[in-house]
């Protein structure tokens, strides 16, 4: 499982590192630490290291998440606009003089253009505020969705929300001056319980359009029972949705 597959399976060098890391800590806490207790510790802390690199227990953990709304390649419902969140964006540089979309907003507004494309053809909103660089989100968005075939009149724009939270409670409201009520919902899927809650606690009905299953990326083959570094990007992301589903709860955002 890698955060985006090039056609390839071979490994890298960086995951046979990672593995000859994890048991070179290991022989080392053995050989180091007198106390039973100690080496116990040290142990425990090197298996969990390797379970948070682990593909398979990266494909579970997302799993918790995603697996609350089926993947369909149609949204099961009716919707009077597609909407689909941002994440991150590549801000401009002396190599680059345009703010880019970072792999996961491309990949969400990907999915939302084919939806419009081949099931509806729905205002589409983008949703996504300022970025630590100082980019608005939503305006790499609307490039996105325009090079994916959505005409510039079908595109709306929310951009001053920071986060999930935000992004459901000011496109709710510019929904609800459009009179819409209904919206088939762009993230991707480990994201998309949080999302969901959010905008139906603003008085919006959701129809999930998930995207990038991550659990889906695990396959079986031999080369992805081996620690990656990038697996621990993935859980990282997994444990934040389960906080955030945890602080929103709390604090009555959703």
């Amino acid at each position: 499982m890698s955060r985006a597959r090039t056609g390839g399976n071979a490994m890298t060098y960086l995951h046979w590192g990672l593995c000859g890391l994890i048991l070179l800590l290991a022989s080392r806490e053995v050989l180091r630490r007198r106390s039973r207790r100690n080496v116990l510790v040290g142990l425990a802390a090197l298996v969990g290291l390797f379970l948070w690199s682990w593909p398979p227990s990266t494909a579970l953990f997302a799993y918790t998440l995603e697996c609350r709304y089926p993947i369909t390649r149609i949204p099961a419902g009716d919707a009077e606009a597609i909407v689909v969140l941002g994440a991150n964006v590549y801000a401009p540089d002396a190599s680059q003089p345009e703010p880019l979309p970072g792999y996961s907003t491309f990949l969400r507004c990907q999915r939302a253009a084919w939806l419009y494309r081949n099931w509806k053809t729905l205002p589409v909103l983008a949703s996504g505020g300022v970025s630590s660089s100082g980019v608005v989100i939503a305006d790499v968005m609307r490039q996105a969705l325009l090079e994916a075939g959505v005409p510039d009149s079908m595109i709306w724009t929310e951009r001053a929300s920071r986060s999930t939270y935000e992004n459901a409670l000011f496109t709710a409201r510019f929904l609800q001056s459009k009179q819409i009520h209904r919206i088939a919902l762009v993230t991707e899927a480990y994201h998309m319980p949080r999302s969901v809650e959010c905008f139906r606690k603003q008085g919006i009905d959701v129809v999930p359009a998930g995207c990038n299953y991550r659990y889906l990326q695990f396959t079986g083959q031999w080369s992805e029972f081996f620690p990656s570094p990038g697996m621990i990007g993935f859980n990282e992301d997994s444990l934040h949705e389960w906080i955030g589903l945890g602080w929103y709860r709390l604090s009555g955002k959703i």
